[in-house]
């Protein structure tokens, strides 16, 4: 069995121990439980959330918040548009099952803690009717630092009483001691890393066959039409394992082995044509370079990815690789050089919007640090407009947010305190035009 199955397994083996203890042991109080996860297993834990919620003995939907976690009133508003809508799509699985429950009132904006908590009682009872409860998990994307998370999920862990609401809580420092009860979800990355490079296309428990081989023209016609060299399968076996050793060297903090790696396996896909993942690993190569503190080899690999990407007709990518160069001079706190190439990040990421807002936000912090505030001004205002132009969905990827909060920081410090304050009603107003990505999906 893989690493992550067998994570899976161990995790809701603890889920469902905690919920229903065996003889003689209580649940812990108060009935809530500590989720404990690390950012690398986030999205292998949330899959896992999800089928466990698809199984065919469950009768608990579940609601997973992923919003980040900026402010008690962002995170409320994220958690309630989640919950809104992942009851609706609920409600209309149950009515073509004939089982009917009332409909959610949109909350009162602006949401509060208090209104979310009214709202998730609401729901709580209202599915209780039909079935034995919800779950509810708070799985932010990121905790602010000095961010009141604690006492908002100790607030929501309250409410929670093991039947009809079971409520978990990604783990933080700041919750102490408050939950006692856990569940652990922990990919073993040593035996994961053994078992991709065991792992071999096709693979069948049959007899073996020879796999199909392709003739010249084939092959040809083939490349012409992904627009993409075809590889050997044994190429393309060691290309996978240079690639997983030079992950797990960077895990370890093991940089400059990382570099021989990505070295070898960008060299490896040079010999092989194959163009677009050499572009990728000599991204990879100027990030474990710069890991390695040897800035100068990792501006030149991130500049060889550019070329490739450019020559390609790969804008997105060749962005990405400007944003390497550009971070490797912010690192040193070169300036002029590090806001010179956020501006081109900017120009060559016009389809990626997560992208072209982060670079100009950054732009506006290096000219802070040049003590060039118009222009700062300037830069994070752009920022702010160009997610104004974005769908909600879209906005709420990007770091918006951020380029305000710095907007009116400097503005404060300006002397200009009703600037930004109007900064900050902008920004609370984008955000709270974000929409909710998940919905619960019901199992007949």
């Amino acid at each position: 069995m893989d690493p992550v199955t067998l994570a899976a397994r161990r995790f809701a083996a603890e889920f469902e121990t905690f919920w229903s203890p065996p003889p003689g042991h209580a649940v812990k109080e108060p009935p809530a439980l500590r989720v404990v996860v690390s950012r690398s297993d986030r999205k292998d834990f949330i899959k896992a959330l999800r089928v466990m919620e698809w199984q065919p003995g469950n009768r608990r939907p579940f609601v997973i918040v992923e919003a980040a976690f900026a402010s008690e009133a962002a995170f409320a508003l994220g958690a309630t548009s989640a919950l809104e809508a992942d009851y609706e799509k609920l409600r209309k699985g149950l009515a073509e099952d004939g089982l009917v429950i009332p409909a959610l009132v949109p909350c009162e904006r602006p949401v509060t803690p208090e209104r979310f908590l009214a709202q998730l009682d609401f729901a709580t009872r209202s599915v209780s009717q039909v079935l034995d409860g919800l779950v509810v998990v708070l799985v932010p994307s990121s905790i602010e630092e000095g961010a009141p998370y604690a006492p908002f999920a100790q607030r929501l862990a309250a409410i929670s009483n093991g039947t009809t609401l079971r409520v978990g809580v990604l783990d933080d420092p700041s919750l102490g001691s408050a939950l006692p009860g856990q569940a652990c979800f922990a990919v073993d990355q040593d035996a994961l890393l053994a078992f991709l490079k065991e792992l071999k296309p096709n693979r069948s428990k049959g007899p073996a066959s020879p796999a199909p081989q392709l003739s010249p023209p084939q092959k040809a016609a083939l490349e012409k039409e992904l627009n993409r060299r075809v590889t050997s399968q044994p190429t393309g076996d060691a290309l996978r394992t240079l690639l997983l050793d030079a992950g797990k060297a960077m895990s370890d903090g093991h940089f400059k082995v990382a570099v021989r790696k990505f070295r070898a396996a960008r060299m490896l896909c040079h010999l092989s044509g194959l163009t677009q993942e050499e572009a990728v690993t000599s991204i990879a190569l100027g990030s474990a370079a710069l890991a390695a503190e040897d800035k100068r080899a990792a501006i030149a690999a991130y500049r060889a990815a550019k070329q490739i990407a450019l020559a390609n007709d790969l804008p997105g990518m060749a962005a990405q690789a400007e944003l390497g160069i550009a971070g490797a001079h912010w690192s040193t706190q070169d300036l002029g050089y590090a806001r010179a190439s956020y501006v081109e990040v900017a120009r060559l990421s016009e389809s990626i919007p997560a992208l072209r807002i982060e670079a100009m936000r950054m732009e506006g912090e290096c000219l802070v640090l040049e003590h060039q505030s118009l222009k700062a001004i300037a830069s994070y205002r752009a920022a702010l407009d160009a997610a104004e132009q974005l769908e909600p969905g879209i906005r709420r990827t990007t770091s918006f947010a951020h380029a305000g909060k710095s907007l009116a920081k400097l503005l404060v410090s300006l002397g200009q305190p009703g600037s930004a304050h109007d900064v900050e009603a902008r920004v609370a107003r984008l955000d709270a035009d974000r929409a909710a990505p998940s919905a619960i999906e019901v199992s007949p």
